[in-house]
């Protein structure tokens, strides 16, 4: 593609994040019928760009002396796409100046791309280091540092301690690991990885978990041995974690609450060989369509799709009550724990989200109380850095009835993060998703 066409791309979808702070749908809007080579790059440029936009703007405002606000879009944001190129990539500054400026005229006209032209001059050499060092307060110099909200990093560094707090927000804007979880139902973690190695793929297993190989460099899935054939589903081991710590078994009578896409549907199936029946539920139906498709490509079985809030379906409740050996809630929430993932979330988060979230997830907790067999296992997880929807969670479900439970299954290297019947897991800790874990029985 030409260099100006890929900048083009990824100012109208910094456009379009600027409307509703959505990015992953806008990419694939935007470069479904591209090649996988430019859609990896102009998903790097545009993810970039967000991760890393409090920086940007403020490096642009120092440069420039003057506000973005009262500038076009497009001309806003093709000055984020420079200076994030420039700062952050190995793109040659002439590519990174001449072709987002080329795409700026073919945007806008002459007169806009000559502004940005001249103002990316100022752009050269400017060492935004040295001028964040000139912030006075701590939390609003890492803030802007690393770019994140400041009452974010505020209450993670009063929950996990200062000491550790550049670490977190490092780890987060790392761009995470290719990470594909082995389909026991079709093959084996050996044959996988012995497939992928024969094709040439670089991959390395996990160094604990062994249903997690890595793969190393960018690769396009689709390219992948096995894609096709379901042999392996995309899913951080913090994810898989979920289903893993159930500790499913074959025979029982397994719900899964919040199962849309199927992640931790088609992980249980495959810890349990097919051997368990699975009742998946999601208030979502176009994600319960990806459920069913993911279940028929991996070959899972034995599972009923219920379209449905537990919390509010008062029939659900009444045909299952006390029915279900096992209950994994993956509730809804913020999804701070996962930012490095989806950049965009550093910047639609509020408090008011988390309380909410909160509500939402106590709900579930209750509901599913009614549907747990006594003695019955339910597992709880979040992919949340706030402790309203993990600590405080667990917490609460003890007033709904549940028992406190051990881990049955835990790996010795996650043991740090134990505290009684919850589990947390971060990225600069385990390196794998920011993940909350609480497990009780009834």
């Amino acid at each position: 593609m030409i260099g100006w066409k890929s900048r083009e791309i990824a100012i109208k979808i910094l456009n379009a994040f600027e409307k509703d702070k959505k990015l992953r749908e806008h990419v694939e809007k935007f470069t479904v019928n591209l090649s996988p080579l430019d859609r990896a790059f102009i998903r790097e440029i545009a993810s970039g760009t967000v991760r890393y936009l409090r920086l940007l703007d403020f490096s642009l405002q120092r440069a420039l002396k003057k506000n973005l606000k009262g500038q076009k879009p497009s001309v806003r944001n093709a000055l984020r796409l420079i200076a994030y190129q420039l700062f952050f990539t190995g793109v040659p500054a002439y590519a990174a100046v001449n072709e987002t400026v080329e795409a700026v005229k073919r945007l806008l006209g002459k007169k806009p791309a000559g502004f940005v032209n001249a103002a990316s001059k100022k752009l050269l050499g400017f060492n935004y280091r040295r001028e964040v060092e000139r912030i006075p307060s701590y939390f609003e110099r890492i803030s802007t540092l690393y770019s994140f909200e400041t009452w974010m990093v505020r209450r993670w560094a009063r929950f996990y301690g200062k000491d550790e707090i550049e670490e977190l927000l490092k780890s987060l804007n790392k761009v995470a690991p290719l990470c594909l979880r082995v389909n026991r139902i079709k093959v084996t973690p050996e044959k996988l990885f012995s497939l992928l190695e024969s094709k040439g793929i670089e991959v390395e297993r996990h160094p604990f978990i062994p249903d997690i190989l890595r793969i190393k460099g960018r690769v396009p899935i689709e390219s992948l041995p096995g894609y096709k054939e379901g042999y392996f589903y995309i899913q951080d081991p913090a994810s898989f974690l979920a289903a893993y710590l159930l500790d499913p078994k074959p025979s029982e009578l397994i719900l899964d609450v919040g199962a849309a896409p199927g992640g931790k549907t088609t992980a249980i199936a495959s810890i349990t060989e097919n051997r368990a029946k699975i009742v998946a539920v999601d208030v979502n139906k176009k994600r319960m369509e990806l459920l069913k498709a993911n279940c028929k490509k991996l070959g899972v079985k034995n599972v009923s799709f219920v379209l449905t809030d537990i919390s509010k379906d008062r029939s659900f409740r009444e045909k299952f009550r006390s029915s279900f050996d096992r209950i994994l809630i993956d509730a809804p929430c913020s999804a701070t724990g996962v930012i490095r993932r989806h950049p965009e979330g550093k910047w639609n988060k509020s408090i008011e989200l988390i309380r909410h979230n909160q509500k939402v997830q106590r709900a579930l907790l209750k509901s599913a109380y009614e549907l747990l067999k006594p003695g019955g296992v339910l597992l709880f997880s979040v992919c949340s850095l706030e402790q309203e929807e993990g600590e405080e969670n667990a917490k609460a479900a003890l007033n709904f009835g549940y028992s406190p439970y051990e881990f049955s299954n835990l790996f010795e290297e996650l043991k740090a993060g134990l505290k009684g019947n919850t589990l947390r897991v971060f990225p600069h800790r385990n390196n794998m998703d920011g993940f909350f874990y609480a497990i009780f029985r009834r």
